[in-house]
């Protein structure tokens, strides 16, 4: 094997690292990149990951979890869906208290979605919360999120990136958790859909998120109060 099929193969295998976590070599000015035939399989590994579900088994779950919905739960699902299906947007804020079944609810809309072949991204301000979520995953990580944060922060998502695409095809941004977290992340990921939809057939600039259905949930009673300048006071 000569020294370029080495260099090649190696560079495959950083890109199918890199495409793992929704990167690419091509991401990067100057550096080289394998032949395409070793990366092809590559390209949309990122989408595919999201979509290796047994549709006919999500379809006969999704049945029993119906069936244990409340009315309160049942509602929040039809109106979820819906606005899924229309394929016309929306901003939803679930608030509820811990223990109300908010996990359960997440777990029947990704079995609808994914029973259909559709793609949806299941994210939590924590990776405690994101591990009670099926194919969960912190927020900071999905969207790329900066740790340090501001009103002028962006995702680092590129345009034309394996993490776009899978964005841009996306069904539905379930993040829970969401009061934990400060506002800029929201901001931030705004921004980011906007650029990311824009081309898209989807794309509303009047929307918030560009157009993509998305799903806010958690308790504002777990977080602690502020007392405007108590510093220091008991």
């Amino acid at each position: 094997m000569s020294e370029v099929q080495i260099k090649d193969i190696a560079l495959a295998k950083i890109e199918d690292l890199l495409q793992s976590n929704g990167k690419s070599l091509k991401e990067y000015c100057g550096m080289p990149y394998p032949s395409e035939n070793l990366v092809s399989s590559l390209e949309d590994r990122i989408i595919m990951e999201e979509l290796n579900f047994d549709v006919n088994a999500l379809a006969n779950e999704l049945g029993g979890y119906l069936e244990r919905l409340t009315d309160e739960q049942k509602f929040a699902y039809d109106q979820i869906i819906s606005a899924v299906s229309s394929n016309m947007g929306g901003l939803f804020i679930l608030y509820s208290q811990g223990g109300c079944g908010k996990i359960f609810l997440w777990l029947t809309i990704s079995c609808s979605i994914r029973s259909k072949g559709g793609i949806i991204l299941n994210v939590a301000s924590s990776g405690i919360a994101a591990l009670l979520l099926p194919n969960g995953r912190t927020a900071h990580s999905r969207f790329k999120i900066s740790l340090t944060i501001n009103e002028d922060s962006l995702c680092s998502i590129k345009q034309g990136s394996p993490l776009a695409r899978l964005i841009s095809k996306s069904k539905l941004i379930i993040w829970d958790e969401a009061p934990m977290i400060s506002k800029y992340c929201y901001e931030t990921l705004d921004k980011c859909l906007r650029d990311i939809l824009r081309c898209s057939d989807s794309y509303n600039a009047h929307l918030p998120f560009g157009g993509k259905v998305v799903v806010l949930g958690g308790d504002f009673r777990q977080i602690l109060p502020v007392i405007p300048e108590a510093q220091g006071k008991i």
